[in-house]
Protein backbone atom coordinates (compact mmCIF):
# COMPACT_ATOMS: atom_id res chain seq x y z
CA UNK A 1 0.00 0.00 0.00
CA UNK A 2 1.71 3.43 -0.66
CA UNK A 3 2.06 6.23 1.55
CA UNK A 4 1.05 9.74 0.74
CA UNK A 5 3.04 11.68 2.82
CA UNK A 6 1.62 14.82 4.72
CA UNK A 7 5.11 16.75 4.61
CA UNK A 8 6.45 18.07 1.67
CA UNK A 9 9.63 15.48 1.11
CA UNK A 10 13.39 16.61 0.92
CA UNK A 11 16.58 15.20 -0.99
CA UNK A 12 18.61 15.34 2.51
CA UNK A 13 16.21 13.70 4.77
CA UNK A 14 13.56 11.47 2.46
CA UNK A 15 15.97 10.82 -0.29
CA UNK A 16 13.81 12.46 -2.91
CA UNK A 17 11.46 15.25 -3.35
CA UNK A 18 8.76 17.33 -5.48
CA UNK A 19 9.68 20.73 -7.38
CA UNK A 20 7.77 22.42 -9.90
CA UNK A 21 9.04 24.79 -12.78
CA UNK A 22 6.41 27.27 -13.41
CA UNK A 23 8.04 28.89 -16.72
CA UNK A 24 7.69 25.87 -18.96
CA UNK A 25 3.88 26.42 -18.73
CA UNK A 26 4.00 29.25 -21.24
CA UNK A 27 2.32 28.64 -24.74
CA UNK A 28 5.29 30.31 -26.56
CA UNK A 29 7.45 27.71 -25.26
CA UNK A 30 4.57 24.35 -25.09
CA UNK A 31 4.49 25.58 -28.84
CA UNK A 32 8.25 24.78 -29.32
CA UNK A 33 8.57 21.84 -27.24
CA UNK A 34 5.42 19.87 -28.74
CA UNK A 35 7.26 20.52 -32.14
CA UNK A 36 10.38 19.08 -30.56
CA UNK A 37 8.85 16.19 -29.09
CA UNK A 38 6.07 15.51 -31.90
CA UNK A 39 9.74 14.83 -33.84
CA UNK A 40 10.64 12.36 -31.45
CA UNK A 41 10.56 8.42 -32.40
CA UNK A 42 11.57 5.02 -31.45
CA UNK A 43 15.28 3.78 -30.86
CA UNK A 44 17.50 1.63 -32.78
CA UNK A 45 18.23 -1.74 -31.29
CA UNK A 46 14.94 -0.69 -28.78
CA UNK A 47 12.89 -3.25 -27.56
CA UNK A 48 10.36 -0.50 -26.17
CA UNK A 49 8.93 1.32 -29.08
CA UNK A 50 8.27 4.81 -27.37
CA UNK A 51 9.33 7.93 -29.14
CA UNK A 52 12.82 8.99 -27.45
CA UNK A 53 15.81 11.33 -27.73
CA UNK A 54 18.80 11.97 -25.54
CA UNK A 55 21.24 14.02 -25.52
CA UNK A 56 24.93 13.86 -23.14
CA UNK A 57 26.91 17.30 -22.39
CA UNK A 58 28.90 18.79 -19.59
CA UNK A 59 28.36 21.61 -17.20
CA UNK A 60 31.75 23.58 -16.59
CA UNK A 61 31.56 27.22 -15.11
CA UNK A 62 27.65 26.83 -15.43
CA UNK A 63 27.93 26.14 -19.21
CA UNK A 64 26.23 23.48 -20.93
CA UNK A 65 28.83 22.26 -23.47
CA UNK A 66 26.00 19.29 -25.54
CA UNK A 67 27.76 16.41 -27.59
CA UNK A 68 26.72 14.41 -30.63
CA UNK A 69 26.24 11.16 -28.67
CA UNK A 70 23.54 9.46 -29.35
CA UNK A 71 23.66 5.65 -27.50
CA UNK A 72 22.80 4.50 -24.20
CA UNK A 73 23.37 1.22 -22.36
CA UNK A 74 21.95 -0.05 -18.83
CA UNK A 75 22.88 -3.40 -17.94
CA UNK A 76 20.48 -6.20 -18.15
CA UNK A 77 20.35 -6.52 -14.33
CA UNK A 78 19.07 -2.96 -14.36
CA UNK A 79 16.61 -2.67 -17.06
CA UNK A 80 15.67 -6.79 -18.33
CA UNK A 81 13.26 -5.76 -21.28
CA UNK A 82 16.36 -4.36 -23.22
CA UNK A 83 18.92 -6.97 -22.18
CA UNK A 84 21.76 -4.92 -21.86
CA UNK A 85 21.58 -3.87 -25.79
CA UNK A 86 23.78 -0.28 -26.36
CA UNK A 87 20.03 2.06 -28.13
CA UNK A 88 20.49 4.82 -30.24
CA UNK A 89 18.71 7.64 -30.47
CA UNK A 90 17.59 10.82 -31.85
CA UNK A 91 19.62 14.01 -30.64
CA UNK A 92 17.56 16.45 -28.49
CA UNK A 93 18.03 19.42 -30.28
CA UNK A 94 20.35 21.71 -29.18
CA UNK A 95 18.00 24.61 -30.04
CA UNK A 96 15.29 23.39 -27.49
CA UNK A 97 18.23 22.47 -25.26
CA UNK A 98 19.09 26.22 -24.73
CA UNK A 99 16.03 27.78 -24.85
CA UNK A 100 15.63 29.75 -21.54
CA UNK A 101 13.35 27.67 -20.45
CA UNK A 102 15.16 24.15 -20.36
CA UNK A 103 18.27 26.13 -19.10
CA UNK A 104 16.37 27.26 -16.46
CA UNK A 105 15.23 24.05 -15.58
CA UNK A 106 18.62 22.15 -15.66
CA UNK A 107 20.00 24.66 -13.69
CA UNK A 108 17.87 24.41 -11.01
CA UNK A 109 17.87 20.78 -11.28
CA UNK A 110 21.56 20.86 -10.98
CA UNK A 111 21.53 23.35 -8.04
CA UNK A 112 18.72 20.93 -6.02
CA UNK A 113 21.97 17.85 -6.10
CA UNK A 114 23.85 20.34 -3.53
CA UNK A 115 27.05 18.54 -4.76
CA UNK A 116 29.66 19.73 -2.78
CA UNK A 117 31.71 21.28 -5.51
CA UNK A 118 30.08 23.80 -7.99
CA UNK A 119 30.45 23.55 -11.35
CA UNK A 120 33.16 26.34 -11.12
CA UNK A 121 35.29 23.71 -9.59
CA UNK A 122 35.10 20.78 -11.23
CA UNK A 123 32.92 19.64 -14.69
CA UNK A 124 30.02 17.30 -14.00
CA UNK A 125 28.32 14.78 -16.99
CA UNK A 126 24.94 15.75 -17.99
CA UNK A 127 22.35 12.91 -19.58
CA UNK A 128 19.05 14.20 -20.62
CA UNK A 129 16.33 11.82 -22.01
CA UNK A 130 13.37 13.09 -23.53
CA UNK A 131 10.18 10.67 -23.52
CA UNK A 132 6.56 10.61 -25.62
CA UNK A 133 4.24 8.43 -24.09
CA UNK A 134 1.12 8.45 -26.77
CA UNK A 135 -1.13 5.44 -26.09
CA UNK A 136 -3.62 4.52 -28.30
CA UNK A 137 -7.04 2.40 -28.13
CA UNK A 138 -5.07 -0.46 -28.95
CA UNK A 139 -2.56 -0.19 -26.74
CA UNK A 140 -1.25 1.53 -23.93
CA UNK A 141 2.51 3.64 -24.00
CA UNK A 142 4.97 1.25 -21.24
CA UNK A 143 7.57 2.29 -19.47
CA UNK A 144 11.20 0.68 -19.74
CA UNK A 145 11.40 -0.57 -17.45
CA UNK A 146 7.95 -1.89 -16.29
CA UNK A 147 9.78 -3.13 -13.04
CA UNK A 148 10.52 -0.85 -10.16
CA UNK A 149 14.38 -0.49 -10.34
CA UNK A 150 17.20 1.54 -9.90
CA UNK A 151 19.39 3.75 -12.63
CA UNK A 152 23.12 3.66 -10.84
CA UNK A 153 22.78 7.51 -10.80
CA UNK A 154 20.75 10.24 -8.90
CA UNK A 155 18.11 11.98 -11.52
CA UNK A 156 14.72 13.69 -12.12
CA UNK A 157 11.77 13.36 -13.92
CA UNK A 158 10.15 16.10 -15.45
CA UNK A 159 6.66 16.96 -16.97
CA UNK A 160 7.42 18.95 -20.13
CA UNK A 161 3.72 18.59 -21.63
CA UNK A 162 0.47 16.52 -20.94
CA UNK A 163 -2.48 16.47 -22.89
CA UNK A 164 -6.48 15.60 -22.02
CA UNK A 165 -7.52 12.39 -22.05
CA UNK A 166 -4.54 10.56 -20.76
CA UNK A 167 -4.46 8.73 -16.92
CA UNK A 168 -1.95 6.79 -15.93
CA UNK A 169 1.90 7.70 -15.47
CA UNK A 170 2.28 7.55 -11.82
CA UNK A 171 5.48 7.67 -10.42
CA UNK A 172 6.04 5.37 -7.16
CA UNK A 173 8.47 4.28 -4.94
CA UNK A 174 9.69 1.29 -3.38
CA UNK A 175 12.25 0.33 -0.79
CA UNK A 176 15.24 -1.91 -1.61
CA UNK A 177 13.16 -4.90 -1.09
CA UNK A 178 10.49 -3.40 -3.34
CA UNK A 179 7.72 -2.28 -0.66
CA UNK A 180 6.24 0.23 -1.76
CA UNK A 181 6.12 4.09 0.10
CA UNK A 182 5.04 6.62 -2.46
CA UNK A 183 3.18 7.40 -5.35
CA UNK A 184 2.30 11.08 -7.04
CA UNK A 185 0.73 11.85 -10.32
CA UNK A 186 2.94 14.72 -11.52
CA UNK A 187 1.19 17.67 -13.61
CA UNK A 188 3.01 19.88 -16.36
CA UNK A 189 6.01 21.24 -14.95
CA UNK A 190 6.41 19.09 -11.78
CA UNK A 191 9.44 17.15 -11.22
CA UNK A 192 9.91 14.15 -8.84
CA UNK A 193 14.00 14.03 -7.75
CA UNK A 194 15.27 10.50 -6.78
CA UNK A 195 18.25 9.62 -4.44
CA UNK A 196 18.82 6.36 -6.64
CA UNK A 197 20.95 4.20 -3.91
CA UNK A 198 17.80 4.86 -1.38
CA UNK A 199 14.99 4.12 -3.26
CA UNK A 200 13.77 2.12 -5.98
CA UNK A 201 11.21 3.84 -8.52
CA UNK A 202 8.44 3.26 -11.06
CA UNK A 203 6.36 4.77 -13.74
CA UNK A 204 2.71 3.23 -14.82
CA UNK A 205 1.60 2.67 -17.93
CA UNK A 206 -0.24 5.91 -20.07
CA UNK A 207 -3.68 4.95 -21.05
CA UNK A 208 -5.78 6.56 -23.72
CA UNK A 209 -9.39 7.79 -21.63
CA UNK A 210 -11.55 9.22 -24.58
CA UNK A 211 -14.62 10.27 -23.06
CA UNK A 212 -17.26 12.21 -25.00
CA UNK A 213 -14.91 15.27 -26.21
CA UNK A 214 -12.33 12.87 -27.69
CA UNK A 215 -11.76 12.45 -31.23
CA UNK A 216 -10.28 9.53 -33.68
CA UNK A 217 -7.40 12.17 -34.91
CA UNK A 218 -7.05 13.60 -31.74
CA UNK A 219 -3.08 12.74 -30.87
CA UNK A 220 -3.12 12.78 -26.74
CA UNK A 221 0.53 12.41 -25.08
CA UNK A 222 2.24 12.74 -22.07
CA UNK A 223 6.15 14.08 -22.38
CA UNK A 224 9.14 14.10 -19.82
CA UNK A 225 12.52 15.02 -19.14
CA UNK A 226 14.93 12.69 -17.31
CA UNK A 227 17.93 14.61 -15.97
CA UNK A 228 20.89 12.96 -14.77
CA UNK A 229 24.21 14.95 -13.18
CA UNK A 230 26.90 13.28 -12.02
CA UNK A 231 30.46 14.37 -11.46
CA UNK A 232 32.89 13.49 -13.89
CA UNK A 233 35.71 11.00 -12.88
CA UNK A 234 33.43 10.27 -10.20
Amino acid sequence: MSIRLLYPPNLSDDKFAIKHFECISNETFQARHREVFGSLVPGKNAVNQLSRGIRWGTLTRDQFTWLDRSTYKLSAALNPEERGAERQFVLIPETYLRTPEVESVLRAAFGEWRFPESSYERAYEVQLSAIRYEPSLQRPALPSPLIPHQDQVDGAIVVMAKTEHVTGGTSRLYTLDEQPRYETDLEIGDALFVRDASWKHQVTPVLLTPGSTWHAAQRVFRDVLLIRFAPLGR
